[in-house]
């Protein structure tokens, strides 16, 4: 079975090495978004099956929230979900973000949850771009706990 079967298969959770394996050509920048939320938030992520369509994701949470969502993708790179609140949204328009980034902010639906951030992570700057959305959601704890 290969790897792309096995994230499809809700019968199985996929370790650490079958989710790098799905992250394929982007592998490099699912490492670094893993690692920095580990080491920024304390955060080590957890599996979670989203259907047959999208099969399983690795999500981190914090404190009972959703921070970050990354999802592998049978072609293709993998790509990366935050929900950012309303309190937050001010934050976002000031923010020095691509302008890739900003274009997906801008035209992302408001909801009373906040706006739904899914992008393709293709670069470097795709990484930056998500990884300061996601400080601007969730300030980081001064010092982060490893939670099991």
């Amino acid at each position: 079975m290969s790897e792309g079967h096995l994230l499809l298969d809700a019968e199985h959770v996929p370790d650490e090495a079958a989710f790098e394996a799905a992250a394929g050509t982007s592998l490099s920048h699912w490492r670094r978004l893993v690692a920095w939320v580990r080491s920024t938030y304390g955060l080590k992520g957890e599996p979670l099956f989203g259907g047959r369509d999208d099969g399983w994701l690795l999500r981190f949470r914090r404190s009972g929230r959703s921070l970050l969502t990354l999802i592998p993708r049978a072609s293709g790179p993998f790509r990366a979900q935050v929900v950012v609140g309303p309190t937050a949204w001010s934050a976002v328009a000031a923010a020095d973000l691509s302008p890739a980034m900003r274009a997906s902010w801008e035209a992302a639906k408001a909801y009373p949850d906040g706006k739904w951030i899914l992008r393709d992570v293709i670069d470097a700057a795709t990484v930056d771009d998500i990884e300061q959305l996601v400080a601007i959601k969730s300030r980081p704890p001064r010092r982060p706990r490893v939670r099991a």
